[in-house]
């Protein structure tokens, strides 16, 4: 019972991250450019994205910790790690895009934002095929 109880927890909180991430692409970022003007939803994003990758490194730990620790398929093990890694990464470059877009570097900005969009489809495809891997 407590063993079973324990794997909803898990899957409750992998869905969790995929639902943080489906949250942000469906409701945050299209209100921000419709509604606010250029000034603001800069320093918006620039408030919210670290939170965001940082909500779902921490959202990916659990779940690491359980593939590393008790029997599970390689399968989820390497996705937990792919998805742990990918939130870092997403976390790590927000100061890089921040810089390039403060200095007109359009191709590293560019180069850095294609990563970011990368790491959240990543985490997004890896947590949905973990949560029906446990």
């Amino acid at each position: 019972m407590c063993a079973l109880f324990g794997m909803e927890i898990l899957k409750l909180t992998i869905i969790f991250q995929a639902g943080i991430v489906l949250t942000h692409l469906a409701l945050t970022t299209p209100i921000i450019f419709s509604v606010l003007d250029d000034e603001s939803s800069s320093k918006f994003l620039r408030k919210i994205f670290p939170r965001y990758y940082l909500g779902l490194l921490i959202f990916s730990f659990p779940v690491l910790i359980y593939a590393l620790f008790n029997e599970t398929t390689a399968y989820v093990w390497y996705l937990s790690i792919f998805n742990a890694i990918h939130a870092a990464i997403g976390f790590i470059v927000i100061p890089a895009t921040n810089a390039a877009r403060d200095r007109d570097w359009s191709k590293t900005f560019s180069y850095l934002h294609g990563l970011s969009v990368y790491c959240t489809a990543v985490i997004f495809i890896s947590s949905i095929l973990i949560f029906f891997s446990l």
